[in-house]
């Protein structure tokens, strides 16, 4: 009976020890975790020295826990107390001594510490661990990467590679390395590999090379290097397309041309390739190298299933050749830097319409054609100022192409501009109104319509209803016509208050300036400034005499009034477009170098949030002879 009693007592006892230890432990991991939250929201809050207290309490009272260890490795590092670091890594290692990640990481510590060669032995201590394992390279190379030695790193991977067998292992990340170091050549080198294992990497292996192609020197060592591999396998043809995407990173599109040329023939691809590159080509502005390319498909692959748009493209490159460069349309879209008769334009651009014509002649049913009428309308009306042929080849667009909405829309946008220039208010009104209740028609060129609406109400005096579509317009910040609604909308605004006969007589110059009646519009604007000239009108008066004097080919005259408006008016809204306009005359118009200089620096000297500074530092560098 004793023995059993106390058997009984014993078993107690011993549940009893262990219910209390449970309980204890329970208690102190409670504690743990209390404090291990609290050193959390001093870390948030960026007071690491009591974060780090607070995570040595939780640790010492829960040392087994994995999160509370990175915590605590963490505070030492951000603090610099890498000795600690380093000890407590050590500790945990005693629990865990194969683990490469911690060993990486006490390597990566010993650097930090200033102890490179102690961090090199405990890597390959890591490496040692599992030396013919991918994922110990990577492991432990990040950890590497990580501490700033990229060499090591690269010799690391390449190690790998060895060990495990696998040539190709880690090309990128020895290509991030080698990039890293402005290594350029045996970047290039390796990213090759990737279209090795993967010719449709290309479009990877491009996007790698563009973050260090932008640098001259980059660039060109990385093209040294694909020639050198295009010569060396010949046959691999995204080395070659590789190639060609180089030189045409470089703007160097004729010898990106006798890329695709012969990529043509070798892919026995009928023009595909020699289309795809002329169409890059034209985007790019690169005009005589796109039409070679275009005038080749249709020499050498006559059944191309585009010509279509071969042909078509063929047309609008040597149309945008014939273009000089006007000056980002700062003189209302007419272009006064070409001082050419109308039987000279027309000799100019007779290859073109030809070009067109010929696209209307053999694919007369196809949107291209009806895209060709438009293109001969514009030059017509644009280039020729032939406003009636302008307004008859729109009308065949209408009439014959109807299927093609959007062309068409295009087409009744214009011709209701052609009428306002020919003075048919009405049928003008008619065909903005018709195209502003469209629902089907884009809502950019609605828009478009719906301001050309307000400025008709404009120069028809109704300014209470130009303000009312214009009001409407102002409201959508992403429009492309918001800005120039908001300029006629303030416009309106400030002088209907100040004075409204001024106002009359200003939106009737606009008009004659509108219709291209520029003598009469600078007889206007100049009439304005005698009699109404205490009105908030006259900087803006200013500005449409200088344009038209430019437009009119008087440069001298034109700048005299610009200088007016600067000299006059210094608080106007628009004196770094005036400035950009006078740096144009002086650039394009008189010819003279120098000033232009002078002029573009004055916008960034007082204008530096002006929408021109980047344009204007563009062209100080090129007229200098700066490498851009």
């Amino acid at each position: 009976m004793s023995i059993r009693y106390n058997t009984h007592l014993l078993f107690s006892l011993i549940f009893l020890s262990i219910a209390c230890t449970s309980f204890l432990g329970a208690q102190q991991r409670a504690a743990s975790e209390v404090k291990f939250k609290l050193a959390q929201s001093y870390e948030r809050s960026g007071d690491f020295e009591t974060a780090a207290k607070l995570y040595e309490e939780s640790f010492s009272k829960d040392s087994a826990n994995n999160v509370i260890f990175d915590a605590l490795k963490r505070m030492y590092l951000q603090l610099k107390r890498y000795d600690d670091a380093i000890r407590l890594i050590e500790y945990w290692l005693q629990a865990h001594p194969n683990d490469i990640g911690l060993l990486a990481q006490l390597g990566s510590a010993y650097v930090l510490n200033s102890d490179e060669p102690k961090a090199f032995q405990l890597w390959d201590r890591a490496i040692a661990l599992a030396p013919k394992n991918e994922v110990t390279y990577r492991i432990v190379c990040v950890a590497v990467t990580q501490s700033r030695l990229f060499d090591r790193a690269i010799e690391l991977y390449k190690r790998g590679r060895i060990a495990c067998s696998n040539p190709i292992l880690f090309t990128t990340e020895i290509a991030n390395l080698y990039s890293a170091t402005l290594n350029y050549a045996e970047a290039t080198r390796e990213y090759l590999n990737l279209i090795r294992q993967n010719p449709s990497q290309l479009g990877l292996v491009q996007s790698y090379f563009s973050q260090y192609t932008v640098h001259a020197d980059g660039l060109k060592i990385t093209t040294q290097v694909v020639e050198d591999a295009v010569k060396s396998e010949p046959d691999n043809t995204q080395f070659h397309h590789l190639l060609a995407w180089l030189y045409m990173e470089g703007n160097n599109f004729e010898r990106a041309y006798v890329v695709y040329k012969l990529l043509d023939e070798k892919l026995k691809a009928g023009g595909r390739e020699l289309f795809n590159f002329a169409e890059r080509a034209l985007h790019e502005k690169s005009f005589a190298i796109a039409a070679k390319a275009f005038q080749d498909i249709m020499d050498l692959s006559p059944k191309f299933d585009r010509m279509v748009q071969v042909k078509f493209g063929y047309a609008y490159t040597l149309e945008s050749a014939n273009e000089t460069s006007d000056t980002l349309e700062l003189f209302g879209g007419r272009n006064p830097f070409t001082e050419i008769s109308i039987a000279e334009f027309k000799e100019k651009y007779s290859k073109v319409i030809e070009a067109y014509e010929r696209v209307i002649l053999e694919f007369p049913n196809t949107e291209m054609a009806a895209r060709s009428f438009y293109q001969i309308a514009l030059i017509k009306q644009k280039k020729f100022f032939d406003l009636d042929d302008a307004r008859s080849l729109l009308e065949v667009i209408l009439d014959k192409y109807s299927k093609f909405s959007t062309i068409q829309t295009e087409a009744q946008l214009q011709l209701a501009d052609v009428y306002l220039i020919q003075g048919s208010i009405e049928k003008s009104e008619f065909n903005y109104k018709q195209l502003s209740e469209m629902v089907h028609v884009r809502p950019a060129l609605r828009e478009k319509a719906q301001f050309h609406l307000a400025e008709i109400d404009y120069f028809t005096l109704k300014f209470q209803d130009a303000l009312t579509k214009l009001s409407t317009l102002t409201s959508n910040p992403g429009s492309d016509v918001t800005n120039d609604a908001i300029g006629l909308k303030i416009f309106l605004e400030e002088n209907l208050q100040a004075s409204e006969e001024a106002l009359k007589e200003f939106a009737r110059a606009d008009l004659l300036k509108r219709q291209l009646k520029f003598t009469e519009a600078l007889t206007s604007y100049k009439a304005i400034m005698k009699n109404y000239s205490q009105t908030k009108v006259i900087d803006e008066a200013l500005i449409n005499i200088g344009d038209i004097q430019s437009q009119l080919y008087n440069f001298t005259e034109a700048l005299s009034t610009y200088n007016d408006l600067i000299t006059n008016y210094p608080e106007s809204i628009f004196i770094d477009r005036t400035l950009m306009k006078m740096g144009q005359l002086y650039q394009f118009g008189i010819k003279d170098c120098a000033k232009a200089i002078e002029i573009y620096q004055q916008i960034l000297d007082k204008y530096p949030n002006s929408i021109f500074i980047s344009e204007a530092r563009k062209i100080i560098r090129q007229l200098r002879g700066d490498s851009i």
